[in-house]
């Protein structure tokens, strides 16, 4: 079965690098190399990490903090697994609790290392995986323009209906709009994306960069305009707590079930006799 898998390997790396995207600058096939597939688990373990010291706000701050601004006698603090920042504790300068940054950027190449190495555990079902699915994107951008199906008319006009109220709200100064945009940012900037038709991949990452970042800048205005006002770092570190573990769960579900799928799919095509 090695044998197998090493040859399964080998020949969709082949085809994915020999493909060739005629007039499509945008859809270059990525890179599926041993270490590169490393270098993507490593990327993930940290951004795990990051995501448990994100989740850790809400154990180790007093009644879930006071990221809306609304409970400032609460007390905050974030670390995973050491404690590495708590409000009102300069640290010596430092802002940060130097031992336990060292601590837990050592826990986080920990992490990093186990998920390289599940990464080239599993490289060949997901080079087959990216194989299938680059394809099956330019079977759809062969037959599909760029252009708005009905349901994506139907989420937009959602989306701006949501965005009608919030923007009522913030008028008004309404620390819930700020709760919005930390509990659903993340969903909405996917919708956004998602949103056109006949777009690859590449070019829904060149429309989500700008909303992520209009989106961050008018969470910022937002806590601002507030009475009272959160500061800029505040409203930065709320939307790290807060989208940071979102995304990590998103992706690392996503993968997991792409590789379940996959290995489902190998013991149903393999005979019983192999």
């Amino acid at each position: 079965m090695g044998g197998r898998a090493a040859e399964q390997l080998r020949t969709a790396t082949r085809i994915l690098a020999t493909r060739i995207d005629v007039g499509a600058t945008m859809n270059q096939p990525i890179s599926t190399t041993p270490f590169h597939w490393f270098v993507r688990g490593a990327m993930v373990g940290i951004l795990l990490s990051g995501a448990l010291n994100a989740v850790s706000y809400f154990f180790r701050s007093e009644r879930w903090g006071n990221l809306l601004g609304t409970t400032p006698g609460h007390r905050e603090a974030l670390g995973f697994p050491c404690q590495l920042w708590e409000n009102g504790n300069a640290y010596g300068g430092f802002f940060i609790d130097p031992l336990a940054l060292l601590a837990n950027a050592a826990f986080a190449m920990v992490v990093a290392a186990v998920c390289g190495w599940i990464m080239l555990r599993y490289q060949a079902q997901l080079t087959r995986l990216v194989v299938e699915l680059e394809q099956l994107a330019n079977a759809e951008s062969s037959f599909h323009s760029f252009r708005f199906s009905l349901r994506g008319l139907l989420v937009a006009t959602c989306l701006a209906g949501i965005f009608a109220a919030g923007l009522h709200h913030a008028l008004a100064r309404r620390p819930e709009v700020l709760g919005v945009i930390y509990l659903f940012g993340p969903w909405i900037l996917v919708l956004v994306a998602l949103l056109p038709m006949g777009m690859s991949w590449q070019q829904r990452v060149v429309v989500l960069i700008p909303s992520v970042l209009l989106l961050m800048v008018a969470a910022v205005a937002l806590g601002h305009f507030l009475k009272p006002g959160i500061e800029f770092d505040k409203v930065l570190l709320g939307i790290f707590i807060c989208w940071t573990p979102q995304c990590v769960l998103a992706a690392v579900g996503l993968t997991a079930a792409l590789i379940y799928e996959s290995s489902r799919s190998d013991r149903t095509e393999t005979p019983h006799g192999d």
